[in-house]
């Protein structure tokens, strides 16, 4: 029996994968020229690959303009689009009697993404049983604003137009202010810089917007053991401080309201008025540093270009540490506590590159709301290692193994009960840009080892998505 699964999922693999490879073939070579392009590409009037190394992953130069609020090093010399000046230059000798002039951009910073797919899986069942297979056109429709405003204030906003897993509203929006009290003090250019509004926590090793997968890792999607807990990709309200110190040391300090928000109605439902914290570490060796600023003993191995993930080899290895609460029952007050803790490191080597992070998570179950004769303590823990090479500059292929743990029988799954192992798979990727702002992702996930029913997992994916 399972061989002949095994034949049905390999003769499956092959006949998507050659019907995409001939339809992404007609696509790269006769397709009209995209002409429309995001934000900052008509900023500066460059293409998506300065910071990308296929969007939306940034490479190391991407993140140094992202940690300096999306600005380039001597940025007046660069832009090709002039901010509009709110007042004088004047204006900042005489205040506090005026007020300090800032700018907007001169055009509205507005641009789009739109993700369509077809997909065939074994685990979406139809009503006489059968593996589902569908078109979801559009799957997700993003509107994107973002820019900086004077010298030091930057902003974003991601509004979801509309989503096939939850209701449309808006998904990430804040402001930013860079290089607090820099060159005073001695506080130095990077090292302090505050975010605040509905953010993407920094716990995330690698953010999940980012990744050049059709899907993220499941890692991070996973509720420890309430579903009022968030996920750790979960997008939550406050704020963050972060900085560069030396060049090679990037860290993030952040407090959050620690909840979740509803996929039907869009409400925050927060059960308790505490906060949940986290904090970050990151080293990087070689390459770029994270400030952009090349250093000078390393001129000699860095690239002349952006092509691919770093200018020369580099190492990041970094942890997160979160800590939340959780209100099990109002009337009396009783709360659980949980933690998280990550581990994780990227290589970068030319046009490879290779993310390995490992998740461990426990919940103290003060008050027993799982199963109080599992001790006090539960947790899981979990890793995924994903290796990127660029067969072309257009071209990607990407290989990513993931595994999920679960010591303890789970309220979130359905009919109450989890297995021990319940997330262990293998996805095969080929992101291809057919443009710099449009590409197609062929993808084969398969649950792989010790799952039990893994070929139930299996599902095979096309995914278009594009950006103006």
């Amino acid at each position: 029996m399972t061989k002949r699964k095994n034949s049905f999922f390999q003769r499956k693999g092959l006949a998507l994968f050659s019907a995409v490879i001939l339809v992404i073939s007609i696509l790269v070579f006769f397709q009209e020229e995209t002409l429309a392009v995001p934000i900052f590409a008509r900023k500066y009037s460059t293409s998506c690959m300065t910071c990308h190394v296929g969007f939306p992953k940034l490479n190391a130069f991407g993140e140094a303009f992202k940690t300096n609020g999306y600005r380039l090093p001597n940025d007046e010399v660069f832009v090709k689009e002039p901010a509009v000046e709110l007042g004088s230059e004047a204006y900042k000798r005489v205040w506090p009697n005026a007020v300090w002039p800032g700018s907007i951009p001169s055009n509205v910073p507005l641009s789009l993404q739109i993700q369509g797919q077809g997909f065939y899986d074994r685990a979406r069942r139809t009503t006489n049983g059968q593996a589902r297979t569908d078109f979801e056109f559009p799957k997700e429709i993003v509107l994107n604003s973002l820019g900086t405003m004077g010298d030091n204030f930057s902003f974003l906003l991601d509004y979801s137009l509309q989503d096939a897993e939850k209701r449309a509203g808006v998904e990430r929006v804040f402001l930013e202010y860079n290089d607090i009290l820099a060159g005073k003090v001695g506080i130095p250019h990077h090292l302090l810089n505050m975010r605040v509004g509905l953010l993407d926590p920094a716990a995330m090793p690698f953010s999940a917007t980012q990744t050049l997968t059709a899907d993220t890792p499941e890692i991070y999607n996973f509720h420890i053991s309430s579903t009022h807990q968030p996920a750790i990709s979960d997008d939550q309200t406050g704020m963050e401080l972060f900085g560069v110190v030396d060049k090679r040391v990037r860290y993030t300090a952040g407090v959050v309201n620690g909840v979740t928000r509803d996929k039907n109605t869009e409400a925050f439902n927060d059960n308790n008025s505490d906060k949940d914290v986290y904090g970050r570490v990151e080293y990087k060796f070689g390459g770029l540093p994270f400030d952009g600023d090349a250093d000078s003993k390393n001129q000699a191995q860095l690239g002349s270009g952006f092509s691919y993930f770093d200018q020369g080899p580099s190492l990041m290895l970094g942890t997160t540490g979160y800590y939340g609460k959780d209100q099990i029952d109002a009337a009396t007050d009783k709360s659980s506590r949980y933690y998280r803790w990550t581990g994780f490191l990227r290589a970068n080597k030319g046009r490879y590159n290779m993310d390995v992070v490992y998740l461990y998570q426990l919940d103290n179950n003060d008050v027993g709301q799982i199963n109080s004769g599992l001790g006090k303590n539960i947790g899981n823990w979990g890793f995924y290692s994903e290796g990127t090479a660029f067969i072309y500059p257009w071209l990607a292929f990407v290989a990513r193994y993931e595994r999920l743990n679960i010591g303890h029988v789970s309220v979130l799954r359905a009919g109450g009960v989890a297995p021990a192992d319940n997330t262990s798979r293998l996805t095969l990727s080929l992101p291809i840009y057919v443009r710099p702002n449009l590409r197609i992702i062929p993808e084969i996930s398969a649950g792989v080892f010790s799952l039990k029913n893994a070929d139930e997992s299996d599902n095979f994916k096309l995914r278009i998505h594009y950006a103006y």
